[in-house]
């Protein structure tokens, strides 16, 4: 009997100078905890993980300077192999620079929200990082979250997107995460509150693409509880 072929998903954290750092850590080490053969010392990895920036070494909040895997030119040659976009958040003026600008990074949010070719992919975004995808667009007609203290500023962000942009209203929740379910394409949109709350929004996309046993192990590895 021919062995079973357990896919591995291709998941792209998109980096910019000032990102919160447990905003990217956080997912990361999520993510390379979640195996399918639930071993620690020797898993069977779920998810490859790449770092993408549009510079060699980005220096994050703190600060730490991290290394990229990927240039942003590079992984947009190769766009329809990613399955999961995840999104950090950051300050208000770095995220605001950021959307203002129209840059590199910005540009490969929108390139990965209208792509085609892949219909099983998930964006998400953790924390402050949910005013980038709301100034694109994507979050009109969803329920969405971020951090705590930002509720109401993005609700203005999404008002007026949704003026920019067109769609439904947009409803803004205090919550550790938000499915926002699918947009027409069939991209999932998942949202996280402020900062720790990435680790629970990862943990459920790991449920999401895995089983929720495998999500409980990672967990149980990383020893954390989420906050009821």
């Amino acid at each position: 009997m021919a062995a079973v072929v357990q896919r591995v998903y291709d998941v792209g954290i998109l980096l910019y100078p000032g990102a919160d750092l447990l905003d990217f850590t956080g997912p990361h080490g999520v993510l390379s905890h979640v195996s399918y053969n639930n071993n620690p010392v020797s898993p069977d990895r779920v998810f490859s993980i790449r770092f993408i920036a549009a510079h060699e070494d980005i220096t994050a909040s703190d600060p730490v300077t991290v290394k990229r895997h990927i240039s942003i030119a590079d992984a947009s040659k190769e766009l329809e192999n990613f399955d999961i976009l995840i999104v950090p958040g950051g300050p208000p003026p770095v995220i605001s620079a950021l959307v203002n600008s129209n840059g590199q990074e910005y540009q490969f949010i929108k390139a990965f929200i209208n792509e085609s070719k892949n219909q099983e992919r998930i964006l998400m975004s953790i924390c402050s990082g949910a005013f980038i995808l709301a100034s694109t667009g994507v979050l009109a007609g969803k329920t969405v979250t971020t951090h705590s203290m930002a509720l109401d500023g993005l609700r203005a962000a999404c008002q007026k997107a949704t003026e920019d942009f067109g769609g439904g209203e947009t409803k803004v929740m205090k919550a550790r995460y938000v499915d926002g379910g699918l947009t027409k394409s069939g991209m999932r949109i998942i949202t996280s509150g402020g900062i720790s709350c990435g680790f629970d929004a990862t943990l459920y996309l790991a449920s999401l693409k895995t089983s929720q046993s495998a999500s409980n192990f990672a967990a149980m590895v990383l020893e954390y509880i989420a906050p009821v």
